[in-house]
């Protein structure tokens, strides 16, 4: 009898265990979550105004080689890495003319790897170049609305027809532009409620052209499809798995659609695959080489396989890989 009573209570956990997991959202995703992590592998720079070195880089982006941008903010000024991460050139200075910036604030690569964009806060503007830096256009200035006014640019996208997405936090809205600045339009307004904002800041655009948005002090994402239209959201205020803080200025999106948020505040990303469904997190607060330091940005090389973080406040880019 007492092999059978011990079968019988085997079977009660077991089924008794089912149902936790099943009533308990975070349950399942603490258990995938350990199969898919995100590996340290080495950083990029160190504080300093010498070639390859930083002060407070604010934004990267890669192009499909796998070549490195990363906007140095407190240097004013833009710098490039080889993929393996040799220093290749930097351009920029503080000022207003072209090729200048104040308040560097993100930068970002076309999906073809033809042009480089960056976005500064202080100037209002965008600035275009080729990929070795030459300056080739312009557009934007402080108002209030219309079709070259940016109150509070923050971050742009680019998306395979080469239109241009800037999210502008003060006018809880999304500019989209022409690649040559002619204004198109606006995406979204203030408020609560699917397509609207409260403080939007980070953006990124997947292979089909959806748009991921950081809606920062509605403690979430919101994606829109190739046409602008809603689709879904995801996330709520916390230190949960898959909550955030009120500073989430980061987002990326690999090849195999999952989606890093950066945790600026918790000083962690949060990995989910495109439906908004938890997978992992990463990261401390700390100096050490496996901690962040209030970081900004994210993003991902052409194979999905590298991750690059700026680890803003340490003053170093730091790479990780998805090991499942």
């Amino acid at each position: 009898m007492s092999g059978i009573r011990k079968s019988v209570t085997y079977l009660l956990i077991v089924a008794l265990f089912g149902i936790i997991i099943y009533q308990n959202p975070f349950c399942c995703t603490a258990v995938y979550s350990q199969e898919t992590e995100l590996k340290y592998i080495k950083q990029l720079g160190m504080k300093g105004i010498e070639k390859g070195r930083f002060a407070f880089p604010r934004s990267l982006a890669v192009d499909n080689p796998g070549n490195i941008y990363v906007g140095d903010t407190g240097n004013k000024r833009i710098q490039k890495f080889s993929p393996n991460g040799t220093f290749l050139t930097s351009w920029g200075s503080e000022g207003t003319g072209n090729g200048e910036f104040l308040g560097l604030h993100d930068v970002t690569v076309d999906p073809k790897g033809k042009y480089i964009y960056t976005v500064e806060l202080k100037n209002h503007r965008v600035q275009k170049f080729n990929p070795n830096g030459m300056f080739i256009t312009k557009w934007g200035f402080n108002g209030t609305g219309g079709r070259d006014f940016m109150r509070a640019p923050h971050q742009i996208a680019v998306n395979s027809l080469g239109n241009v997405y800037l999210t502008d936090s003060n006018a809880n809205q999304i500019l989209k532009f022409y690649d040559n600045g002619t204004f198109i339009g606006t995406l979204g307004s203030k408020g609560v409620g699917p397509g609207q904002f409260n403080t939007p800041h980070g953006i990124a655009i997947d292979a089909n052209d959806n748009i991921y948005v950081t809606d920062m002090k509605n403690y979430r994402v919101q994606v829109f499809d190739s046409k602008d239209t809603f689709v879904r959201q995801w996330g709520s205020l916390g230190i949960g798995l898959g909550q955030f803080s009120e500073t989430v200025p980061g987002i990326a999106i690999d090849t195999n659609n999952r989606v890093y948020v950066v945790d600026k505040i918790n000083s962690q990303v949060h990995m989910f695959d495109n439906t908004g469904n938890y997978l992992s997190s990463w990261g401390s607060d700390g100096k050490g080489p496996q901690q962040l330091h209030k970081p900004e940005d994210i993003a991902v090389n052409n194979q999905g396989e590298d991750i690059y973080i700026t680890d803003t406040r340490n003053s170093r880019v730091q790479i990780l890989q998805v090991i499942e």
